[in-house]
């Protein structure tokens, strides 16, 4: 029998502690052994000189029943069973089933395990990657403790320490995951050596385990304000979280939210590390109703809207602080005044394609846009992406302006005349504060460089530029490849962390996949591309603004409308291949170059291997069939969304063995919404055919990976 006069165990019903109060230890005292039957006496180990106790009345307690393992003389672990009641402050261990008590150097492990075991002077221990919430503090068994001796005393140490997060806000919690930034360590086997000192801690690399869990057993409410935020108590071998640590909280209905911390953390053995309060709000998505208009945006949601107006690609942004982006706006002719698409305009040839953008963001602009565009990206110069130009632009219903914005019977662009379309068109009627492109055309010219129809399109873009730099103080900027902090949060950044992106791609020049670093030696110098371009036919496409955006957990690759085709000529065609070699795994993309034909590559998909894939369709080639192939060989339970799908396509889809009904979508706008924290995300379809916005499809809600 072990008899307790004193003790410690690191499980408790209650515990109230400040920021980085010690945790507690406890000692032991061995006796004469008998038999089978050994007795040994415990006292507090006392830290800094003060003892520390940490119950609702500040002291410790057993909890009746508890369990350790003691090895003696280098023999097997024998469980010993806690005789007392719980908050007993005192009683006695009694060893479990028959054996000698043998004598000689002792070890001992809190709590009992049967896996645990002794290796010369090295305890392996089991350290589960799922833990108990009890509130406050954290559940019998969680934090082990260890002891050595080859005396009378044994002295029990604890061997971790706590991380405890403080969330407050709305709704309830049913578990939280923790991940270390840099994927440090968390659980798994233990290897514990007990010198005179503090014993030494590390988790054996080839049971690592880098996710902890904790689950919440009826769910957990959290407190409504900073003050009384609820804690949830992490008990974690010493380490040190390089790049921070991101903490997973899921509620009843397995929505998330994170909350990610991205400085130097340490755990430090016998310390409690308390974080500042974190505000949690869950989303809503049950709120969303078929045949409803899509709730608005709140703060913490990252909405992504593909707008679909028929003629081009526009793709509207939602930060999750409110600040808004608007990738490229469509321009391209409308098909119902000649240009064969096989697309009609949306929702009606009376809406000009600019115009549907603008009611768009009006619709879904949050408050704190305070009725502006924050950054306009163009992604390359092509019309369906910035505004289209044709000389008999009258037939579109086009409107040209003078440089000062004043409607004119004809646009003089040597004058800083424009028509309105496209891009001209959002810009006048919503102000953008930032645009960001490739740069100047002569940077890297494409063949369009050479054609006249296409100088008056850059023409008519630059002049708008010009006109809205003087009227609403617009700020034009070169993409920034490689850095990620030119497109960011502008109104609470340090409240969501996680949110990032990065410049992949821009005018032929790419990340290397190392810091900042950028190779701008992947496509010819322009010096060559001029002097080449009708030779190599260089396509305006390949110098694509490219980006990768995360979320938490969440990511998300646009690429403008890069592709392969010519690489069989030229190798440097093919923008994709390098673009792979610095890319990962994605939850969505939108698809590059609308889906069609020579783009997509293999190579991209593979590594991107989506989840979800979106296509801005606005011609009756889109998507290409073999182009579709390819991403369901990428990532077979892919789901396709299309904004448009003409009939005549759907014949050629299915002639080469595409099923279109397995299309997830394939008409109307197309909008994820990734919900607090990056999590998880939903994708909605709505109705394209007025102004509305109604739902017409829901689809998820999808767990990030």
């Amino acid at each position: 029998m072990i008899k307790i006069v004193s003790l410690h165990v690191m499980k408790l019903l209650r515990i109230i502690l400040p920021t980085a109060l010690l945790l507690l230890s406890a000692c032991s005292k061995q006796q004469d052994i008998s038999g089978s039957k050994d007795i040994i006496e415990a006292t507090f180990e006392e830290a800094s000189g003060t003892k520390v106790y940490i119950d609702g009345e500040y002291k410790q307690h057993w909890n009746a029943d508890d369990r350790i393992t003691v090895f003696k003389g280098g023999g097997a672990g024998r469980e010993y069973r806690f005789m007392g009641a719980d908050g007993d402050k005192e009683g006695s261990f009694e060893s479990i089933g028959e054996g000698e008590g043998g004598s000689g150097e002792i070890f001992a492990v809190y709590p009992h395990s049967a896996n645990t075991s002794l290796s010369g002077e090295a305890l392996n221990i089991d350290f589960p990657s799922t833990q108990t919430y009890i509130g406050p503090g954290f559940a019998p068994g969680a934090s082990p403790m260890a002891a050595r001796t080859d005396g009378n005393h044994l002295t029990f140490k604890n061997l971790c320490g706590a991380l405890v997060l403080r969330l407050w806000g709305t709704g309830t919690v049913a578990g939280i995951t923790l991940q270390g930034n840099n994927s440090e360590p968390l659980a798994g086997r233990l290897e514990v050596l007990c010198p005179d000192g503090a014993p030494q801690v590390q988790v054996l690399s080839q049971d690592a385990l880098t996710e902890l869990t904790l689950t919440c057993s009826p769910s957990v409410a959290v407190g409504d304000t900073p003050e009384n935020a609820t804690e949830f108590w992490f008990i974690l071998p010493p380490a040190t979280f390089e790049k921070g640590f991101t903490a997973t909280v899921f509620d009843d209905a397995g929505r998330s939210f994170q909350a990610v911390s991205a400085k130097r953390i340490g755990i430090e053995r016998s310390k409690v590390l308390k974080m500042t309060p974190v505000r949690i709000e869950p989303g809503n998505p049950v709120s969303v109703a078929l045949g409803k208009p899509l709730p608005a945006w709140r703060q913490g949601y990252l909405d992504i809207h593909g707008i679909n107006g028929g003629r081009g690609e526009a793709f509207y942004y939602i930060f999750p602080d409110g600040t808004t982006m608007l990738v490229d706006a469509a321009g391209g002719p409308q098909s119902e005044y000649g240009y064969t698409s096989g697309i009609a305009s949306k929702p009606s040839v009376e809406i000009s394609c600019g115009q549907v953008i603008v009611n768009y963001i009006r619709h879904f602009a949050p408050v704190v846009a305070g009725g502006r565009i924050d950054y306009f990206l163009a992604t390359h110069y092509h019309g369906d992406h910035i505004g289209a130009w044709r000389n008999g632009y009258s037939t579109y219903r086009w409107q040209p302006v003078d440089k000062n914005g004043r409607p004119m019977s004809s646009a003089n662009l040597d004058a800083g005349g424009f028509v309105v379309n496209g891009l001209p068109d959002v810009g006048m009627s919503i102000p953008i504060n930032k645009v960001i492109d490739r740069g100047d055309w002569s940077d890297r010219p494409s063949v369009d460089y050479g054609d006249e129809g296409s100088q008056k399109r850059y023409a008519n873009y630059v002049n708008f530029l010009d006109w809205s730099a003087r009227n609403f103080g617009t700020v034009r900027e070169n993409f920034a490849v490689g850095r990620t902090d030119q497109l960011v949060q502008l109104h609470f950044p340090d409240a969501y962390k996680s949110f990032v992106i990065r410049g992949i791609a821009a005018g032929g020049n790419i990340w290397t996949g190392s810091g900042t670093s950028v190779n701008t030696n992947y496509v010819p110098p322009a010096s060559e591309c001029l002097a080449n371009l009708v030779e190599w036919d260089i396509n305006e496409n390949i110098y694509s603004c490219v980006f990768h955006l995360s979320y938490g957990k969440f990511d998300w690759f646009a690429g403008g409308d890069i592709q392969f085709t010519g690489r069989s000529t030229h190798s440097w065609k093919d923008i994709e291949l390098p673009i792979s070699k610095v890319m990962s795994k994605v939850e969505a993309m939108k698809a590059s170059h609308h889906s069609t034909k020579n783009t997509n590559s293999a190579e991209l998909l593979g590594v991107l291997k989506p989840d979800v894939y979106i296509a801005g369709v606005w011609q009756d080639v889109q998507p290409n069939p073999a182009t579709i192939k390819r991403v369901l060989s990428a990532s077979p339970s892919v789901k396709i969304f299309t904004t448009n799908l003409a009939e005549s396509n759907v014949t050629t889809l299915t002639g080469e063995g595409v099923d279109v009904s397995k299309f997830s979508a394939t008409q109307g706008h197309v909008v994820i919404r990734v919900l607090p924290g990056g999590g998880s995300y939903y994708v909605y379809v709505l109705d394209d055919s007025d102004l509305e916005y109604n739902v017409k499809a829901v689809f998820g809600p999808y767990v990030c990976k």
